[in-house]
């Protein structure tokens, strides 16, 4: 049998899948060294009022701020407490969802700690991401489960946390969530089954519409899945992928339009793209990404200002 020639098989170990690779590419520049360990993890990003970044490292139970002026500095730490995704809430307090089981508030400075455990049925929700709705309720993932056994769900808390209502149930590690513009659509990054779920609310804001409720507006390739995400004011998506170094960005119809990369993936550096934040009233984003080269800030040029949150209205 005569040998053939294969040409033009991607070298790289994360290279962007076909179907994506003719899409525009934005790339995302340096903006702020965290840590140059290897063994960094970022995560959380948010800006409170002042423009100060929060972003947090769960394996080390970490909080940093990051201030306009790029000085970095610890405002939390406990070991033991697995801080993930936080948002601010309009009245000032950081809320972070903890894959530990704690919801945390603190404030801007890390005062005024406080921790609540919600719960769903007597079972612990083990948080990894969250987003208000206009009205200050939660929308949480609880970040657990597998493809054979998906415990995980999303779920949406009172204000105060202490009423708990269930929105799906029976996931794979669902991991980031985003409100659409309009508040009535959840954007939900399914880890382990490597989805981007769509999830239209009627109008209580808990019950999936029984038409086109739960959909599966995209699903990605590699063992590497959806992380968290973050919805611009045109309700395009940017969703994390981690361990590629690169976020999709997809329209408000869940159809893909772009990548966002960061530089050196190909070479291995900067794979673990877990979030970002968008800078309030611009169209900058911000990335949590770390691995091979630190854990660093990247910066890019999103398609549209950024979604203005509860924190901000």
């Amino acid at each position: 049998m005569k040998r053939q020639t294969i040409r033009n098989v991607p070298k790289s170990v994360v290279p962007i899948p076909a179907e994506l690779a003719g899409f525009p590419v934005i790339e995302a520049e340096p903006w702020f060294q965290v840590d140059p360990s290897p063994e960094a993890f970022l995560e959380g990003p948010a800006f409170d009022r002042a423009g100060n970044l929060i972003i947090t490292s769960p394996p080390f139970g970490l909080v940093f701020k990051i201030t306009k002026q790029k000085r970095l500095s610890t405002i939390f730490h406990d070991k033991n407490i697995r801080v993930d995704g936080s948002a601010f809430h309009k009245d000032g307090r950081l809320f972070i969802a903890c894959i530990s089981g704690e919801l945390m508030t603190m404030n801007s400075d890390g005062g005024q700690v406080n921790c609540m455990y919600p719960k769903y049925q007597g079972k612990a929700l083990f948080m990894n991401d969250l987003v208000f709705d206009s009205k200050g309720n939660i929308y949480v993932t609880d970040f657990t489960g597998t493809i054979a056994e998906p415990t995980g769900g999303v779920f949406r808390l009172s204000p105060d946390a202490a009423t708990v209502q269930p929105i799906l149930q029976h996931l794979a590690a669902p991991n980031g969530i985003s409100l659409s513009p309009e508040g009535n659509v959840l954007w939900v990054g399914e880890t382990t089954r490597n989805t981007i779920l769509r999830i239209a609310l009627l109008e209580d804001g808990i019950t999936p519409s029984p038409i086109d409720g739960v959909t599966c507006a995209y699903y990605s390739t590699g063992f590497a899945g959806p992380d968290s995400n973050k919805v611009d004011a045109d309700g395009n998506l940017y969703q994390a992928i981690i361990g590629q170094g690169r976020l999709i960005v997809l329209n408000a119809g869940g159809i893909p339009v772009a990548n966002v990369i960061i530089p050196g993936r190909e070479e291995g550096k900067f794979l673990r793209t877990t979030n970002l934040a968008f800078k309030p009233g611009t169209s900058e984003g911000y990335i949590t990404t770390s691995g091979q080269g630190g854990g660093w800030i990247y910066r890019f040029e999103g398609l549209a200002e950024g979604l203005r949150l509860f924190s901000h209205q």
